[in-house]
């Protein structure tokens, strides 16, 4: 395609961003972004950060499963307050329902029950989509008359907080009509789901046999896979059914009488964002939940599953108890949280990678409890060898819940988190350099901080957590002022060293894909399962998405390119200046990594996805019998081999135009820091 594709993302945040402007540290801004795994507690740190109390504001929301799944940003500045709220496109929400859909009448073959196939109806397997949230729930309690009392529904849980009971005003209820049309709507689209499966898997047991005949595992996948799935989508009667329940999401962006949407450019009116204007906080925060809440009473008329990004502008300042000076100037960055599993930590989204750039605190949220992960540890790594380590902190989090018979004291419990921090970055040695783990410990032995009792409101929480709060408040700030830049400069010279290791970088990324598709075996990675494959392909071929879950292509040869380069620029040849100190030289070199990575960036995305549209969807549509192992090669073949091709001895053209891309990237960032190349020529 001679065309690049206009990727969602970035489309959505533009639109942000011309709406209400990121301010900088050029105004006097520090700018953070909260990074962590899921359930670790940033959004409830972005809460005291901003002085929203949890139980009066419910914003933004909390809960114990993944709940931060679009980009909020926050800027704290006087004035009204303001609100800009994009949208996922209609494309992209058509596609989270018909996976919903299939997966209801995978179900009903399966003989499960209609609570069954409600259930998965209503939630997508990632947790990311909730359908639940915008169409009601299976078999909706009416609302009663709040009785002040909590109940295991209720999103927070105080402790020894005064705050308890419900404070959602009549009109943010859903009304008992509304709940008795959702219900009944739901249970035609349940009813709809179990007699179109049904007919489709009658179709397909004339040919291929009865499903719940089956006895091997395998046999059954394969009925699911090849046979059911495809003749499921192709049926009329999904086309049918999942235009509905769209026509049903839609109709709730009709329930919003505040603010105002618009459409753009979108199709048929799909609304591409939402502004709104307030100068009361209270009617204000009221409007802009709908967009974000997750509360079990609003269920039916949120629309939080279809936003992609919340900015927010106004006097959301930190309590008075936190600040000592002038009310901070902030721009706050929260996104989706990191994951858990070590399979989800192989590399870390370019949603989060693209912003280390532009932000002066990468704020590493961690809980206490488990410090130090697999997906954490891969931040830093990944922080490092992109050049960033003198931006990073660490604030651990449920600090309070530290506990153990050898634990008796508080110094006692920071020193076991901190002995956590040497543990992993002793574990980074092997994986990054020796100035980017020297780098990384002097910066967190001065920037980690302890946090407990963040799930209550601040006058709940113990001084001394106050007072850590405050600090690290004054540690965002701070990052506001730019170091100053050095004149120290390295040369480096070019030889097959270059090439070898830049090779190596490609296999590394080829043989964890060869396995993940089920050509090889490769130790400590899984075959990824064919639904898996097939939907990521699905996301970069038409849904402006370059991962699925934690099958980040993209990001996986960013991070193994840009890992090498981090080696590479580590041993430069020698220095423009014969006296200058060791900070110097990992400031002189991070500053290389910073402008490296962000070219490696735009090169992979341009080489694996701009460039290969067209395979990526060949590589969707291949169905049927056989499908799998297909379309497992022709990735391999067609998108990933030429997209990231092997280094040779023997040097073809393809070969060597990728590695003078790679060169010539490298060659750019070290001459614009004033640095040299020597014997360029001598790599050919």
């Amino acid at each position: 395609m001679d065309k690049v594709p206009l990727r969602a993302h970035d489309r959505s945040r533009a639109q942000r961003e011309q709406i209400i402007p990121l301010p900088g540290h050029e105004e006097g801004y520090a700018r953070v972004m909260l990074v962590g795994t899921t359930g670790a507690g940033k959004t409830t740190l972005l809460r005291h950060l901003i002085g929203t109390d949890p139980h009066r504001d419910r914003f933004p929301s909390t809960s114990t499963a993944k709940t931060t799944t679009a980009d909020i940003e926050i800027v704290t500045a006087e004035g009204p307050f303001e609100a800009v709220i994009t949208f996922a496109s209609r494309d992209q929400v058509q596609a989270d329902v018909e996976d919903c859909l299939y997966e209801a009448g995978e179900r009903v073959v399966q003989g499960k029950s209609a609570d069954d196939i409600a259930a998965v109806l209503l939630e997508h397997r990632e947790q990311r989509f909730r359908l639940s949230y915008i169409l009601g729930t299976w078999e909706q309690d009416l609302p009663v008359a709040d009785d002040g009392a909590q109940d295991e529904f209720d999103d927070f849980d105080y402790g020894d907080s005064d705050d308890v009971g419900d404070d959602l005003a009549s009109d943010e209820i859903v009304s008992a009509d509304s709940v008795h049309q959702n219900n009944a709507a739901l249970r035609a689209f349940v009813e709809r789901v179990n007699k179109l499966a049904q007919e489709v898997g009658d179709a397909v047991e004339d040919n291929w046999g009865a499903y719940e005949q089956l006895s091997d595992e395998r046999e059954r996948d394969e009925w699911l896979t090849e046979h059911f799935a495809p003749a499921l989508r192709d049926a009329e009667d999904f086309a049918k059914l999942a235009r509905d329940i769209m026509e049903a999401i839609e109709s709730r962006f009709d329930k919003m009488s505040a603010g105002r949407f618009t459409s753009d450019d979108s199709p048929a009116g799909w609304p591409s964002y939402w502004r709104f204007e307030e100068t009361d906080r209270d009617r204000f925060l009221r409007q802009v939940r709908w967009f974000s809440s997750n509360h079990h009473k609003q269920f039916g008329q949120l629309l939080t599953p279809l936003v992609d990004g919340i900015r927010v502008r106004g006097p959301l300042y930190p309590s008075d108890e936190l600040v000592r000076g002038d009310k901070p100037q902030l721009v706050l960055l929260d996104g989706e949280g990191l994951g858990h599993s070590a399979k989800e930590a192989t590399s870390v989204s370019t949603q989060i990678t693209d912003r280390f750039s532009e932000v002066d605190l990468i704020l590493l949220v961690d809980s206490a409890q488990q410090p130090m992960q697999a997906a954490p540890l891969k931040l830093l790594q990944t922080v490092g060898a992109a050049g960033h380590s003198s931006k990073v902190a660490v604030a651990f989090t449920h600090f309070d819940q530290v506990k153990g018979i050898n634990l008796g004291s508080g110094p006692k419990k920071i020193e076991y988190v901190r002995a956590s921090i040497r543990n992993a970055l002793g574990s980074l040695r092997d994986v990054t350099t020796p100035r980017v783990s020297e780098t990384l410990r002097e910066r967190l032995n001065s920037h980690t901080y302890f946090l407990g009792a963040l799930d209550r409101p601040l006058s709940k929480i113990p001084q001394r957590d106050v007072g850590e709060i405050r600090t690290l408040l004054e540690a965002i700030e701070l990052s506001a002022i730019q170091p100053e830049p050095t004149d120290l400069a390295p040369i480096y010279k070019i030889d097959g060293e270059f090439s070898l290791g830049l090779n190596s970088a490609v296999e590394s990324f080829r043989a964890v894909w060869r396995a993940r598709l089920g050509l090889q075996n490769e130790p400590d990675v899984d075959q990824e399962h064919w639904a898996r494959i097939k939907a990521l392909c699905r996301r970069l071929a038409a849904l402006d998405e370059n991962e699925y879950k934690h099958l980040r292509p993209v990001a996986d040869l960013i991070n193994d390119l840009q890992s090498f380069l981090s080696f590479w620029l580590d041993r430069p040849l020698r220095w423009n200046k014969t006296r200058h100190t060791q900070s110097e030289e990992r400031a002189a070199i991070d500053g290389i990594r910073q402008s490296t990575f962000q070219r490696i960036h735009d090169i992979v995305e341009r080489r694996l996805w701009d460039e290969r549209i067209d395979s990526w969807v060949t590589a969707y549509q291949f169905s049927g019998t056989g499908s799998t192992k297909v379309r497992a090669n022709h990735m391999m073949v067609d998108i990933y081999q030429p997209a990231a091709p092997s280094i040779g001895f023997t040097m073809t053209a393809p070969m060597r135009e990728f590695r003078d891309e790679i060169l010539e990237a490298t060659r750019e960032t070290i001459i614009e820091a004033g640095g040299q190349l020597e014997d360029i020529g001598s790599s050919t």
